[in-house]
């Protein structure tokens, strides 16, 4: 199955999608924050040291159950929907999208790996871009067959990897001593010394079966993006009420004890030489994040459909609009807020989840006022723009008032 080659849909789909990427960015930002500031690369006793302590740990708590995966999950399932999307607008252009779009995602993969080898090595860009090439192979697939795959990616894989590594007697996390390198370069270290931190902490990562696990449960949410763009771009939201209802429901009742179990560690299982409860845990994990991600999409679906929250909601589609300028300059800011090489604050290993609300929400609402400005006299964000002109080879019309050549 092809996208259409002419677009039927009305402006509020678009707009549907922008929102909903906005939204994804928020939670994005506040998971990344806790990585940014240093907190996961502490010890239980460095955290517990904080003055802020004991409503950090319930904080944390909240944000492993409702944010964490969650979000990066609903960020990577609007991927696959824009791929359908990009594939949607050159056809009805006339123009090749498939091979269009593999030159998009070259200069994405350029775009991340600049970024996760010179800034902040946590990038998800390069991977969006590597797990993209084979979105296309998916283009003619029945939607059984694609739904399958996404379940199979997202839940039975990373679990049945997630066994293996068991039985291998890999670690399932970075050293102590990695984390302690991590947090005392970064806090003080020069540029030079934290790239090499960055690449060193890369490189640990890139070679886990962990990664691995991780990769094809975001590969799986990259499918079922796909399938869902598929059943749903085309189509009034109005027309699949019941459907959300369902999955915001299910979603919930499956996805929040499950994330609690993971969140409080009642699964936690270190023993190596065994499958089956590593088994067990990854798919409890990785259905509760699943379920949360839906519930949360079908949750501003439903309310999209509504005058009373829609003008709430599209406050979000700014920065949807400017995902890729927003989530390089939420980089930034983290690095300029909390690395001891940069003229900030420096604020690394020194405050916990509970002041890092303040931050989350006070720079969002900046992302926010920014990307509505910026979108008053530009026609993409800057970050958008150079990943546009890039990929048709040609300068792209910036301004408003220009007219557009492609």
């Amino acid at each position: 199955m092809q996208p259409s080659n002419t677009l039927t849909r009305p402006a509020d789909r678009v707009e549907f999608v922008d929102s909903l990427r906005g939204f994804a960015l928020l939670g994005v930002f506040a998971a990344n924050l806790l990585i940014f500031s240093g907190f996961t690369y502490m010890s239980d006793e460095q955290q517990a040291m904080l003055p802020t302590a004991t409503i950090d740990h319930v904080v944390h708590l909240l944000e492993l159950i409702f944010i964490e995966n969650k979000f990066m999950g609903l960020f990577s399932f609007l991927f696959g929907v824009s791929f359908w999307l990009f594939l949607d607008r050159a056809n009805a252009r006339g123009a090749e999208g498939v091979s269009l779009f593999y030159r998009r995602i070259w200069w994405l993969f350029v775009i991340g790996a600049a970024h996760g080898w010179l800034f902040w090595f946590w990038d998800i860009l390069r991977f969006y871009a590597l797990w993209g090439l084979l979105l296309p192979l998916f283009l003619r697939v029945s939607n059984k067959v694609l739904l399958g795959s996404a379940l199979f990616s997202a839940v039975i894989a990373p679990a049945l990897i997630g066994g293996l590594r068991s039985l291998l007697m890999e670690p399932a996390a970075p050293s102590t001593a990695l984390n302690a390198l991590a947090l005392e370069t970064f806090s003080s270290g020069t540029y030079a010394e934290v790239l090499r931190i960055n690449w060193l902490y890369d490189w640990d990562m890139t070679l886990s079966i962990s990664q691995i696990a991780y990769q094809v449960a975001l590969f799986g949410r990259l499918l079922l993006g796909l399938y869902a763009a598929r059943l749903l771009i085309h189509a009034d939201l109005e027309r699949h009420y019941k459907l959300f209802r369902t999955l915001l429901i299910a979603g919930a009742i499956i996805g929040i004890p499950c994330n609690i179990l993971i969140a409080g560690r009642y699964l936690d299982s270190s023993a190596a030489g065994s499958f089956l409860m590593p088994f067990g845990r990854r798919f409890v994990a990785q259905t509760g994040y699943l379920a949360l991600t839906l519930a949360y999409a079908s949750a501003l679906a439903l309310l999209f459909q509504t005058s009373r929250w829609k003008p709430y909601l599209l406050m979000f589609a700014p920065v949807g609009r400017m995902a890729l300028t927003c989530f390089l300059l939420q980089t930034l800011f983290g690095l300029w807020l909390f690395y001891g090489f940069m003229p900030g604050p420096n604020l690394m290993g020194k405050i916990g989840p509970l002041w890092l609300i303040l931050v989350w929400v006070s720079g969002y609402v900046i992302q926010v006022w920014f990307a509505s400005f910026w979108l008053r006299h530009f026609r993409f964000g800057p970050a958008e723009w150079l990943w546009r002109s890039l990929t048709y080879w040609k300068i792209q019309p910036l301004r408003l008032a220009a007219r557009s050549a492609v």
